[in-house]
């Protein structure tokens, strides 16, 4: 029963804090925070209730990967700071699969359930920034134009080419797939292109910038730099020194609201687990 009180807290917060992402592009620290403590506190108790050490060391281990894993994607200004903690805090809820969910669900757990949960966000954090992007297009009336890249066409037609005298079926999906992902790769990076420019960049006032926002030009005070585009997310410290040198706006990369994709990526994992094997 207990399991399933840990799963129903995550969903709740993960929902509330879905709402916040997409209201105000922020999510309240104490979402992550608490979810964390609960979790290790959960399963310390479950640890010397049953002797055994390997519950709180699994929680610790789920934290310690996603935390790696969150920092990878913020430092390479992909996600906010907020979707780093709230992913570290789903690998100390879910290290394994809740016991207790395998009486009424019945998913395919053939990897680690951590390993799960990472494939299947990158599959829904894919599908949902891609439906999320035509919707701010829609919304905002951007004129999309795709030109074919004539390289990268050619590119393509010389691997489908190569294909033809490729026998082995798996082997021949693959050179289909790779060329695929070659003829695609200028469209799409074309289209986030078009969706920064037109939609992402904005010029807000400094008393409105928050922790972890992405600033996109330099920010010089009488020559001297104060702060550098190439840092991950701006500080607090950093608004501070702004608003000290009377800095009035800045232009800032507004990310999407990504946390949604937590929580359908969880649902689907629980439910279903692995999906590339279903």
């Amino acid at each position: 029963m207990i399991d399933l009180v840990l799963v129903l807290i995550a969903l709740i917060w993960l929902g509330y804090s879905s709402y916040c992402d997409i209201k105000t592009r922020e999510v309240p620290d104490w979402i992550s925070y608490s979810l964390i403590i609960i979790a290790l506190a959960f399963y310390l108790v479950k640890s010397l209730i049953l002797k055994d050490s390997s519950f709180i060391i699994q929680s610790l281990f789920g934290l310690l990967m996603f935390f790696l894993l969150g920092n990878l994607m913020y430092y390479t200004r992909q996600w906010g700071g907020g979707d780093v903690k709230l992913l570290s805090a789903l690998g100390s809820l879910f290290p394994v699969y809740p016991k207790e969910l395998l009486n009424y669900l019945n998913p395919n757990l053939n990897i680690s359930f951590l390993l799960i949960l990472i494939m299947n966000l990158i599959i829904f954090g894919a599908l949902y920034s891609i439906i999320f992007s035509f919707y701010l297009i829609i919304k905002n009336k951007v004129k999309i134009n795709f030109k074919i890249n004539k390289i990268y066409l050619s590119i393509t037609i010389i691997i489908l080419l190569v294909s033809l005298f490729v026998n082995n079926l798996i082997l021949k999906l693959f050179i289909l797939l790779f060329a695929l992902l070659i003829f695609v790769y200028p469209l799409i990076k074309n289209y986030v292109r078009l969706i920064e420019k037109n939609i992402m960049i904005k010029k807000i006032p400094v008393n409105k910038l928050t922790e972890g926002d992405w600033i996109i030009k330099n920010i010089y005070f009488r020559g001297k730099l104060i702060y550098n585009k190439n840092n991950p997310g701006i500080t607090i410290s950093d608004i501070k020194l702004l608003k000290k040198y009377k800095i009035r706006n800045v232009l800032i990369k507004e990310g999407m609201p990504f946390i949604p994709s937590f929580l359908i990526s969880l649902i689907v994992s629980l439910i279903f687990g692995n999906l590339l094997m279903i």
